[in-house]
């Protein structure tokens, strides 16, 4: 959304080519979380077929360290994101509005 406000004319030349990049950046940025529960003790993850579900033990010394680190990861740095940007717009809808011309509705 911040990208379509800043640059409104710019917004629609994306090519399928970097959509795609985009896309991909942020599903492997999904996985920073997941690959390391795989990585640290392979055999503390069990798989439910009947539910379809997957539980992580926590049970391997490392976890004791990496733990708060991917947690912290997974909750703050979204937050942070959408705070930071949702200012951004903020700050550029007042700007609009001040100039006198553009008005938000």
């Amino acid at each position: 959304k911040l990208h379509i406000v800043q640059y409104p004319l710019h917004a629609h030349l994306w090519t399928k080519s970097k959509a795609h990049i985009v896309c991909g950046i942020i599903w492997i940025c999904s996985l920073a979380i997941l690959i390391p529960s795989l990585v640290i003790d392979k055999n503390d993850v069990q798989f439910n077929y009947l539910l379809y579900t997957c539980i992580y033990g926590f049970s391997a010394e490392a976890w004791t360290i990496w733990r708060p680190v991917f947690g912290s990861f997974a909750t703050v740095v979204p937050n942070i994101v959408v705070l930071v940007t949702t200012i951004w717009l903020i700050v550029i809808a007042v700007k609009a509005t001040n100039r006198g011309t553009d008005k938000v509705k």
